[in-house]
């Protein structure tokens, strides 16, 4: 909690800590300390690589008033036009890139939630939103300055 501040991103913190446990669990080894001691360090990385991610894209929150969306400004026409030109794009990318963002992005769920339920791997995920919001750069014009996406 004194790393994410979030209770939710602490609770997340915990539980991918204990898988990258239990998948380096051959590496163990209890003559350089106790247990506890190395599930605390992972937890402590865990912690801050979810700290860091979260930073880098701060999480969408329904409390924030409207005048700080991208998208505020703009009359009921243009988000119209605009959700058609990012639902156009969206459809432009790989289907698997399109999953990764939709669901990352702009449901804003945890990257270790959407990976399990789609059963891959949580660095195939972030490489599949990585990439497809590469091609979304190219697709949609004037997205390379942008820096958030108003919601489909």
């Amino acid at each position: 909690m004194r790393v994410v501040v979030d209770r939710d991103l602490a609770e997340e913190a915990v539980q991918e800590a204990f898988v990258r446990a239990w998948r380096a669990r051959a590496t163990f080894d209890p003559s350089v300390g106790p247990i506890d001691s190395w599930l605390i360090a992972i937890t402590g990385n865990v912690a801050v690589d979810l700290a860091r991610a979260r930073a880098r894209r701060p999480p969408l929150s329904a409390s924030e008033p409207d005048s700080h969306q991208p998208w505020a400004g703009l009359d009921p026409i243009d988000r119209i036009a605009l959700r058609s030109e990012l639902r156009h794009a969206l459809h432009r990318i790989k289907v698997n890139h399109r999953i990764a963002i939709l669901e990352v992005i702009v449901k804003d769920r945890p990257y270790a939630e959407v990976a399990a339920e789609l059963d891959v791997n949580i660095r195939t995920l972030r490489t599949r939103v990585h990439y497809g919001l590469r091609q979304l750069r190219t697709i949609v014009p004037g997205a390379a300055s942008a820096r958030a996406v108003a919601p489909a």
